[in-house]
């Protein structure tokens, strides 16, 4: 009898456009004939679903970190992949970033692709030549693509593309460029963002709006990454350019206008980038702790921790704040019931005093980036100047190279300096833009909020919430303004000397 060893099976396609032998379900049926047929069982599939190997590094995309965790933790001794154009499409990070390591930790892990029955080996120059090729067809596209759109460009053509969701396309007449104005979906794309807004994630909308049928791009399913470039969008804003912000050099592509009219208000746009700093900080906001990582013992004054004991069989969760120090605990029910109660009483005059130093505080940073945005620009003088002493003194290309490096560093700092300066302008003349949270304030509905939106509550608004456990007493200390992300942002450009100019 043929004893069937344990396996995981990884396919991935670029788009869900991706028809044969690129398709899901077709990699998987040739990994469990391969596998089959080798004497393995595919016991659990890792797939990386409209995914570009193109874009994302190994290590960053999330069907192969579940590889990697389930070959580490021994749930399987082999891995199946269909061809090396599904593993990498740039040649070295699959073999550097998950293929070496797990030889490392596991070194009796092989790996099989369904082209060979010999295990898989990166130092073989035929695979080698395969992990070029599969590089080259994708740099060959990417360059295609590119020569298309600079030729239409120079002929003042927007290039082909699709229309964005949410948005219609108004054909040019009498030598005008088209522009867009918005259609019926126009109002699912606010959605996302009032959702990303509230503290939702990506992954949630998409499921949201799965759920109810929602229309979606080219007339599929919603997928995190289409929420996610639609979250991205600069269209949505009115930001009425096209072009490749990320290219090289000398403007490869001039900005056209296509647009006018924003389907995303300033202040929503704001208010989502403020929650998505929020939660690079203090991670997803799904979570029954709603004070997780802000609340602190008042006996103690430490930090206080969540722990969840709940039995293993019991009807109901026992879920509490808990002290390292005193080891004292309350449970979460009755530590947000009171807080909820506090913060509703204290909301009035807090969210006034917000108001007041929110001002004042945008003002200093207003000055502090401007004094900064002075200081690049004496920098740039400095480096146009050098810039034409280069020729005539001989320079060697290490000390040339480091001079555009240098040059570099400073154009990528300006460029924050100067959006960071918008940001705060609008917040300090927009009409209504102070309150960019203010609608936020929903006091006298808090407890009808969800879980997720009253941690966005609380992560927007307080500091820290001192708890005393054993008597069920809370003392809540606001934030002085809304913007402590913003500031962190602004000190860091203006506070850090991250350019020298020692070129």
């Amino acid at each position: 009898m043929v004893v069937e060893v344990e396996a995981i099976g990884y396919a991935r396609r670029s788009s869900r456009k991706q028809k044969e032998n690129h398709s899901i379900d077709f990699q998987k049926q040739q990994i469990e004939i391969q596998a089959n047929r080798m004497g393995y069982t595919i016991v659990d599939w890792c797939i990386d679903d409209a995914v570009s190997a193109y874009r994302n590094p190994a290590n960053k995309r999330d069907g192969l970190r579940k590889l990697f965790d389930l070959v580490v933790n021994d749930k399987a001794t082999a891995v199946f992949f269909y061809d090396e154009s599904r593993i990498d499409r740039s040649i070295v990070t699959f073999v550097n970033e998950i293929y070496k390591p797990l030889l490392q930790a596991k070194p009796n892990i092989k790996f099989f692709s369904t082209t060979s029955i010999d295990e898989w080996n990166p130092y073989q120059i035929d695979i080698q030549f395969k992990l070029l090729n599969a590089s080259y067809e994708s740099l060959s596209k990417s360059q295609r693509t590119k020569d298309t759109q600079k030729s239409l460009m120079k002929q003042n053509k927007r290039p082909g593309s699709r229309t964005p969701f949410g948005l219609k396309k108004v054909p040019a007449k009498n030598g005008a460029s088209e522009t867009f104005v918005e259609d019926d979906n126009a109002s699912i794309v606010r959605l996302i963002y009032y959702l990303y807004m509230w503290g939702y994630s990506i992954k949630h909308i998409a499921e949201i709006l799965d759920e109810s049928s929602a229309p979606a791009p080219g007339g599929k399913g919603w997928h995190k990454n289409t929420v996610e470039a639609i979250l991205k969008r600069p269209i949505y804003l009115g930001d009425n350019v096209w072009g490749i912000k990320s290219e090289t050099p000398n403007n490869l592509f001039e900005n056209k206008a296509v647009y006018a009219d924003p389907i995303i208000s300033w202040e929503l746009h704001e208010l989502v980038n403020q929650a998505r700093e929020l939660e690079r900080k203090f991670g997803q906001f799904s979570t029954p702790y709603t004070f997780r990582s802000i609340s602190q013992c008042m006996k103690c004054n430490i930090d206080l921790v969540t722990k969840d004991f709940t039995p293993g069989k019991a009807k109901r969760k026992y879920r509490s704040y808990y002290c390292p120090g005193c080891k004292q605990k309350a449970e979460i029910e009755d530590i947000h019931s009171t807080i909820f109660q506090c913060f509703s009483t204290q909301w009035a005059p807090a969210i006034k005093q917000m108001e007041r130093f929110g001002k004042i505080k945008l003002t200093e940073m207003k000055k502090e980036l401007e004094r900064e945005l002075k200081s690049i620009n004496s920098k740039e003088e400095l480096l146009k100047y050098n810039e034409g002493m280069i020729p005539s003194m001989g320079l060697s290309s290490s000390i040339i190279a480091h001079y555009e490096e240098v040059k570099s560093r400073v154009q990528e700092k300006r460029r924050q300096l100067v959006s960071t300066l918008d940001q705060v302008t609008n917040l300090l003349n927009k009409d209504g833009a102070l309150y960019l949270t203010l609608h936020l304030s929903l006091s006298s509905s808090f407890e009808k909020l969800t879980d997720i939106e009253k941690r966005m509550i609380a992560l927007t608004f307080i500091e820290k919430v001192v708890i005393n456990l054993e008597q069920k007493k809370v003392n809540i200390d606001f934030r002085l303004h809304p913007f402590i992300e913003l500031e962190s942002k602004v000190g860091y450009l203006t506070e850090l000397n991250q350019v020298k100019m020692d070129a």
